[in-house]
């Protein structure tokens, strides 16, 4: 690799075109898909039933993920949302060839139109090559011979509550199992996002407490801009304390009635060992209710 471990493994994350685009600030906004690897309390403030394949490359890592995620929020007799979704991920193939399968399930509840609470569970497995480094066997860095360096069941916990028609503040506790290892950090996020038709604006902080020897903290800022009702632009940043990096991105796509398509990009700079990251998702917007057309797929954004 030509960075980090650290910048390589980017907290496990499970990045979507939005999200990534947006420098990661959707804690508030982030609903359908990306509110599984998010903010599971997003879920119910979009009506959709979305099911979304996604891809994902970091050339200087030799990192690639793929990965599909459904969520239905559509109106139940119980008001219930909830998705079900997976990723499978590597690293450092010529070195460490870390590998891990990150899978979820989701529940939210709204209690009336303002204000939902949500949780998801996660299974989160990481394999790593024994005595691939450079010096042989190292007991700082190797996998283990017989079992995962990883094997846990971990919980998140979140809640989103709608100050204003466009403005909403979301928080999300992230592994608060506390597995005590930085391949699944214990974190928490808090984003402030206003969100009227066809623009979305936010900003989040996010608290790591396990990675370094200290809490870092990451600061996210995203936009983003409907044009003629079918293309999306998107722009973001973060800084990341604990990497010492800023990170900039953009994103735009295709967005049908019942489709979309959507790339986006991430490059850090002022960093000695910078990567690139991208991420392609196909996304299918189905008829939940059986009259023949879906909502309009731009509720899902």
């Amino acid at each position: 690799m030509s960075t980090t471990p650290e910048a390589a493994y980017d907290n496990g994350d499970v990045w979507n075109a939005r999200t990534l685009s947006m420098g990661g600030a959707l804690a508030a906004l982030g609903v359908s898909t990306p509110s599984l690897f998010l903010n599971p309390a997003n879920m119910p403030f979009a009506r959709v039933y979305d099911l979304e394949a996604l891809g994902g490359l970091t050339p200087e890592a030799g990192r690639a993920t793929a990965g599909l995620a459904i969520v239905d929020s559509s109106l139940n007799k119980f008001h219930l949302a909830g998705g079900i979704g997976g990723a499978w991920s590597q690293m450092d193939p010529g070195g460490a060839r870390r590998t891990w399968t990150d899978v979820r399930a989701a529940l939210a509840l709204p209690f009336g139109d303002n204000f939902a609470i949500g949780a998801t569970g996660r299974w989160l497995q990481v394999e790593q090559a024994i005595s691939s480094g450079p010096f042989g066997q190292s007991y700082v860095s190797d996998g283990t011979p017989s079992s995962s360096i990883v094997n846990a069941i971990t919980v998140d916990l979140g809640a989103t509550v709608a100050l204003a028609d466009a403005l909403r503040v979301g928080a999300v506790g992230r592994n608060l199992t506390v597995p005590g290892t930085a391949l699944a950090p214990t974190s928490g996020q808090l984003g402030i996002g206003y969100g009227p038709k066809d623009v979305a604006v936010e900003v989040d902080g996010m608290m790591d407490f396990t990675t370094y020897s200290k809490p870092r903290g990451r600061l996210m800022l995203g936009g983003e801009v409907f044009v003629a009702d079918h293309f999306p632009i998107r722009a973001g940043w973060r800084y990341d304390d604990g990497t010492r990096v800023h990170a900039a991105s953009l994103g735009t796509g295709y967005v049908e009635t019942a489709w979309s398509a959507e790339l986006g990009v991430r490059r850090d700079l002022m960093s000695d060992h910078g990567s690139t990251v991208l991420v392609l998702s196909l996304r299918y917007f189905f008829d939940a209710v059986g009259n023949g057309a879906p909502a309009d797929a731009v509720d899902a954004f």
